[in-house]
């Protein structure tokens, strides 16, 4: 699963009272960039969606759940369109103890 499936969640996992939810994005920044955003935006509101209907109860129904991280996981170095995308919605989704963070995968 990846970014290229935006109705799937790649993974997910809860740990301390935190559903942390993670996205694959293995594409380029390339001539691309304004459908690789678009790609992402959707898989994000996949995410979003998901929390928001509190469809993670069906999977985790005894779990006891707080907040919200999805972890955006890049295998090449992302754009810097995805950082002031983020920043547009950051303050909106922190009110609904959403957080993302977004790393480049190192293969050490």
């Amino acid at each position: 699963m990846s970014i290229s499936n935006p109705e799937v969640i790649d993974a997910m996992t809860v740990q301390d009272g935190q559903l942390i939810m993670l996205i694959s994005d293995h594409l380029r920044w390339d001539a691309y960039q304004t459908a690789h955003l678009k790609m992402l935006q959707d898989k994000l509101n996949t995410y979003i969606r998901y929390i928001d209907t509190k469809e993670y109860k069906k999977k985790y129904p005894d779990k006891e759940i707080s907040s919200f991280v999805i972890d955006v996981v890049f295998l090449y170095p992302y754009d810097t369109g995805f950082v002031r995308m983020i920043g547009l919605v950051r303050d909106e989704l922190e009110k609904r103890s959403i957080t993302i963070k977004y790393s480049v995968r190192s293969d050490s």
